[in-house]
């Protein structure tokens, strides 16, 4: 028991260390993930009314955009630089950005989709030397987080004159593991003395419900405009680690986007998307963390003059940029940019596409926020239509 009880002082102690080496998306409730697709992610982000349909989560009401039933699917794996005052180190994750079905049925559609929503999956190791009053203790230690909240989303759109109408409904559900192993090792002053290891794990599960209504409309044959709203309940986590149950509830934003696309010559589309999120009101619930709103914005172009054998391949590029919700009590609010590109390529005459984006990019500043990261983000996208 005695043991257990410096273990945990000794934690306690190290909180800010650990703080500072910690990937930025670690923060609060993790990194809120777009629902984009290849297409949407090279074009800057935006994925919303694109001319030609894009698979992303961004708007009901573009569900219209599809005149076949088609199936997509978006894998996006991404390696991460963090740097902090005198230590850096590199990481990755992996995940399933959006999987989604649409089916048109004369005037109206239906679509279902899972997404990511807030991406928890991180490690961290780091090596330190804990100065306490009952020695200097080396260590080596390293975290782990598994999981995060996803979403289960079933839209519906109609088409309604000149406009497109649309609304969904999201479950939000997902878990999170969280562990942790500290080696100690012996006193630096006193090799007799040493406090072994510690370790920890806790689990919890996600539950909540978000609504949103959008629309879409064309403005000639060139032109297309959309945007959305969205509201959710309070985000639950259940605690339900074995002998500690407890539940925490967390606001969740109000949000808001709008964008469109426009063709500026038979070969040349551009898009352009801005949206907000009032993720400041989360901040009272967060134990050691701040959260304050967030805007985003991004614009991107689509050249489609090229082919291979006969197939149509797109040259995509963009830029983005966006506040993060969640960073350090006392620094600077976190953002995120990034210059995107990449291709696609259509086969079977039509019925099946495969796109790529890329995404390099920097998140937080080592001057004004103590962290800085990194990173190149891969986005692989595969459509069928007629499925």
């Amino acid at each position: 028991m005695n043991r257990l009880k410096l273990v945990a002082a000794l934690l306690v102690g190290s909180a800010s260390t650990l703080a500072a080496q910690a990937p930025v998306t670690s923060l609060g409730l993790g990194y809120p993930v777009a629902p984009l697709d290849a297409r949407a992610a090279a074009m800057g982000g935006t994925g919303l009314c694109l001319i030609g349909g894009t698979l992303s989560g961004r708007n009901p009401a573009d569900l219209r955009g599809f005149a076949r039933p088609t199936l997509g699917i978006t894998y996006a794996p991404e390696a991460v630089d963090v740097k902090s005052p005198g230590e850096s180190q590199t990481t990755g994750r992996s995940r399933l950005a959006i999987v989604q079905a649409v089916v048109p049925l004369r005037e109206w559609t239906v679509g279902l989709s899972f997404t990511a929503g807030l991406d928890q999956d991180w490690s961290v190791s780091l090596r330190d030397t804990l100065q306490s009053s009952f020695g200097d203790f080396p260590f080596d230690e390293r975290r782990e987080h598994d999981g995060g909240v996803s979403m289960v989303t079933l839209g519906l759109a109609r088409q309604i004159g000149d406009f497109s109408v649309g609304i969904d409904g999201s479950l939000l559900t997902g878990s999170l593991r969280q562990t942790f192993f500290r080696r100690f090792e012996v006193a630096v002053d006193d090799p007799g003395r040493g406090v072994g290891s510690a370790s920890g794990e806790a689990r919890f599960s996600w539950s909540g419900f978000r609504a949103r209504g959008g629309i879409a409309t064309a403005i000639g044959t060139r032109v297309r405009l959309s945007g959305q709203i969205g509201i959710s309940t309070d985000l639950k986590a259940t605690r339900d680690s074995a002998g500690d149950a407890a539940t925490y509830e967390f606001d969740m934003p109000l949000a808001w986007s709008v964008g469109g696309s426009a063709r500026l010559a038979e070969n040349l589309l551009a898009s352009a998307a801005v949206g907000y999120a009032d993720w400041s009101a989360t901040a009272d619930a967060l134990e050691g963390g701040a959260a304050s709103d967030v805007l985003w914005f991004g614009a991107g172009l689509e050249y489609v003059g090229f082919e291979v054998f006969g197939a149509k391949m797109p040259l995509r590029a963009g830029f983005r940029r966006s506040d993060l919700p969640f960073y350090l009590p006392g620094e600077a609010q976190l953002s995120e940019t990034a210059g995107t590109f990449g291709i696609g390529l259509e086969v079977g005459g039509g019925r099946a596409a495969f796109d790529l984006g890329v995404e390099i990019g920097t998140r937080g500043d080592l001057e004004s926020s103590s962290v800085e990261e990194g990173f190149r983000r891969l986005s692989l996208s595969m459509a069928l239509l007629q499925f």
